[in-house]
């Protein structure tokens, strides 16, 4: 098998044109991050080592919300679904999710939703055996004391999530990352169909534009799945991946007929993670 390694792009990038889309400014007060020149789906291959490169969950939420998608409250996975997830499996999806309400929230300026988030986010580490991401950047509490200032939770996700990447990379767990990440696609792609309600023609076209990145999660998560205990998630993304295929030539942009059943798709998948 080869040496996988995956990695969440882009980060800093997103954050920073995040911050600079909303034009606020800058108190000394407020944590800052470096802009980084990348934002595409990477896949690189070098002798037996691939290296699947995705954008973060924070990437994806901040590019539906630059698009027109507007905040809708009480969709996201309830917090209190964390107690039901009892599998490695469930646990790794979940923690994905709740990084992607995490985001939602966050980009909305919900600060006490993404300070519940990441209490969900926490005790699935502990699950897990990832407490130490949590922990190393003091995220709890630094975001108690920047709530209300969104530039700044802005920042901390970012940082949390390279965190979450370096650590799955050290410690020969990037297999996990893949499916982390598979998870909050999807909740990311829940939240947007579900918040595309004008027929808004910018965030019809963004949300086209996640079938490279569907693709990309399909090769990452076969590959990482050496003893096929992910085949059921790589069927589902698997069928999810069709409704896009009719985005060829001159069909840039999904129709309305094919969102629909997209949106089904996804809410299909969605129901089946969260309910664990």
């Amino acid at each position: 098998m080869k040496k996988l390694s995956f990695k969440i792009m882009a980060l800093a990038f997103i954050a920073g044109t995040f911050l600079q889309s909303c034009g606020g400014s800058h108190e000394d007060n407020t944590e800052t991050i470096e802009e980084a020149p990348v934002e595409e789906v990477v896949v690189e291959t070098i002798e037996d080592d691939v290296t699947y490169m995705l954008p973060s969950p924070l990437q994806v939420v901040s590019l539906f919300k630059n698009a027109g998608l507007e905040y809708v409250g009480g969709i996201t996975n309830p917090k209190e679904n964390v107690n039901n997830y009892n599998s490695k499996y469930y646990q790794k999806l979940n923690f994905g999710v709740y990084a992607a309400d995490m985001a939602y929230a966050i980009t909305n300026n919900q600060s006490q939703e993404s300070i519940n988030y990441l209490n969900a986010i926490r005790e699935l580490s502990e699950k897990i055996w990832m407490t130490d991401v949590i922990n190393s950047i003091g995220v709890a509490e630094r975001l108690e004391k920047n709530v209300g200032n969104e530039d700044s939770l802005v920042s901390i996700m970012a940082d949390l999530q390279m965190q979450l990447d370096d650590y799955l990379d050290e410690n020969g767990s990037s297999y996990a990352g893949s499916v982390i990440f598979a998870g909050a696609w999807v909740e990311t792609m829940y939240l947007a169909l579900n918040g595309n309600k004008n027929d808004n023609e910018k965030l019809t076209s963004r949300l086209s534009e996640q079938s490279y990145v569907v693709e990309n999660i399909i090769l990452a998560v076969t590959q990482a799945n050496e003893d096929k205990e992910y085949d059921d998630l790589i069927a589902s993304l698997e069928g999810i991946k069709s409704h896009f295929n009719d985005l060829n030539g001159d069909v840039k942009v999904l129709s309305n007929e094919k969102l629909d059943s997209l949106k089904t798709a996804i809410i299909e998948l969605r129901t089946k993670i969260i309910n664990g």
